[in-house]
C-alpha cells in the first residue's frame, strides 16, 4: 500500500477525528469492481477541485492553496489560489496546458460547467466559487476582519481563461440579505439541464471573524432566469431559494435520471445529525425551505459528490483512516471502490467522473492535503473503471 497521506484539513481545523480511527473491516461492502488507477500527478497546490470542459477535452484543476504552518489553524490563503488547464487522454494520459491558468484568487472549490446559454454567458462557460473562508495571511494566521471575506462565483471562459463576470455571494448580495449574513464556504455548484444553479454553503469558518458570522448552511437553487441578474448586481425577479441544513452541506450535483438535486455532508459526528448524511432535494423541498430526512447517513465525512451518466453516484470520505470513494448504483446501496494498485487516497475531495466511448468511464480525484510547506507538489490520482463497472452491481 502506498501512503500518500498527510494531515487532513477538516481533522487538523476542527480537532474532529480521533487518532487512531479506522474503518471496520466490512462496514462499507466492497463494489464488484475495482477501479484501476492510470495515472497519479504530483503537481498541484492542494487541489480541491476539479471539472472537464463541455467537450470533455480539458481538464480543470481548482489549486486552493492551503498555507504550510502547521502550527497555525487551517485557511485558504488570501489571493494564492489558481486554477489549472491539463488535457485528458482517453486512456488517462494527461498533458499539462497551463498549471496557472488562472491565478492570484482566493479559494477556487467545486466548479461547474453552464449546459445552455444566457443573454450574458454562453454555453460551456466555466462557474467557479472563490473567496471563501476560511482565510488566512501568508503565514497562516486567521484573518478576523468580516470585510475580507468576499465570497463569490465567478465566470471563465475555458478557452481562454479570462473572467467574464461574477455574482457576489458576500456582504450586500441577494443571498446575504435573504439569510442574515453572506455566503460563508462556498463548496461546490452544479447545474441542470435547463441551466438552474446550485450551490452548498457549508458554513465552515464563520466563527474565524469577529464578531463571528452566524451559520447559515445549506443548498441555494438559483433559477437560470436569475443568473444574468445576479451577475449584474440586480435583484432577480425569479428568486433564488434556499434549503438550510446543520451539517456542513458539502457536495453538490444532479441526478440524470431523476433530475433531482443530491447533496453530502461533511460535519462529522460532532456537528452533523446524519454523521455523513446523503440528501435528495426536490423543487418542493425548495419551495418549502426544508428537506426530509437523508437517504443515506452514518457515512463520516462526505466530500465531493458527482453522477455517471448512467446515475451512478460517487461520493468521497474523508472521515476514515484510509479514506476512500464510495459508490451508489441507482437504487443501491453505498459501496467501497477498491482500488488497484492498493493506493491511499489522502483527502479525496471534489471528485468528477466522464464517460469514454467504449463504456469505461474516468474518475479523477483531487486529493485535497493541507498545511504542507511545500506546495505544487499534492496529487491528482486519475482512475479508470472498465467497460461493464457499472452493470456489475445492478
Amino acid at each position: 500500500m502506498v501512503w500518500k497521506g498527510r494531515l487532513l484539513w477538516f481533522f487538523v481545523l476542527a480537532g474532529l477525528l480521533p487518532a487512531g480511527l479506522v474503518l471496520a473491516a466490512g462496514e462499507l461492502p466492497a463494489y464488484p469492481v475495482k477501479g484501476q488507477v492510470v495515472a497519479e500527478l504530483h503537481l498541484f497546490d492542494n487541489p480541491e477541485a476539479v471539472i472537464f470542459s463541455l467537450d470533455g477535452r480539458y481538464l480543470f484543476v481548482a489549486n486552493t492553496a492551503v498555507h504550510g504552518n502547521a502550527n497555525k489553524p487551517f485557511g485558504f490563503t488570501e489571493g494564492a489560489g489558481s486554477i489549472s488547464k491539463l488535457e485528458v487522454g482517453p486512456r488517462g494520459d494527461a498533458r499539462i496546458v497551463d498549471l496557472h491558468f488562472i491565478d492570484h484568487i482566493t479559494a477556487p472549490l467545486g466548479m461547474a460547467v453552464l449546459p445552455v446559454d444566457t443573454r450574458l454567458f454562453t454555453r460551456g462557460t466555466i462557474f467557479a466559487p472563490v473567496g471563501s473562508a476560511p482565510l488566512s495571511d501568508a503565514d497562516g494566521n486567521p484573518i478576523t476582519d468580516r470585510k475580507r471575506l468576499k465570497t463569490k462565483i465567478i465566470a471563465f471562459n475555458p478557452d481562454s481563461g479570462e473572467i467574464v463576470g461574477e455574482i457576489n455571494l458576500s456582504w450586500g448580495s441577494f443571498f446575504a440579505r435573504q439569510t442574515g449574513g453572506p455566503v460563508v464556504l462556498c463548496n461546490a455548484l452544479a447545474f441542470d439541464d435547463q441551466g438552474n444553479l446550485y450551490f452548498t454553503d457549508s458554513g465552515f469558518g464563520a466563527d474565524q471573524f469577529e464578531p463571528p458570522i452566524p451559520y447559515n448552511g445549506g443548498t441555494w437553487k438559483v433559477p437560470v432566469s436569475a443568473i444574468d441578474d445576479l451577475a449584474q448586481g440586480k435583484d432577480p425577479a425569479e428568486r433564488p431559494q434556499f434549503v438550510p441544513n446543520p451539517g456542513w452541506p458539502d457536495g453538490v450535483e444532479v441526478s440524470p435520471l431523476s433530475g433531482r438535486v443530491w447533496i453530502n455532508t461533511v460535519g462529522g459526528a460532532a456537528l452533523d445529525p446524519a454523521n455523513g448524511g446523503i440528501w435528495e432535494l426536490s423543487d418542493a423541498d425548495f419551495a418549502a425551505g426544508r428537506s426530509g430526512p437523508p437517504v443515506f447517513r452514518d457515512l463520516g465525512k462526505l466530500d465531493g459528490l458527482d453522477f455517471s451518466a448512467r446515475g451512478t453516484q460517487f461520493n468521497t470520505e474523508i472521515g476514515f483512516s484510509p479514506n476512500f470513494v464510495v459508490v451508489i448504483p441507482p437504487g443501491g446501496v453505498p459501496m467501497q471502490l477498491m482500488l488497484e494498485p492498493d493506493v491511499t487516497l489522502s483527502g479525496p475531495a471534489d471528485l468528477v467522473v466522464k464517460g469514454l466511448e467504449d463504456g469505461s468511464l474516468l474518475l479523477v480525484v483531487p486529493e485535497l492535503t493541507a498545511l504542507d510547506p511545500t506546495p505544487w507538489n499534492d496529487d491528482l490520482t486519475i482512475i479508470r473503471l472498465p467497460a461493464g463497472f457499472e452493470s456489475a452491481a445492478r
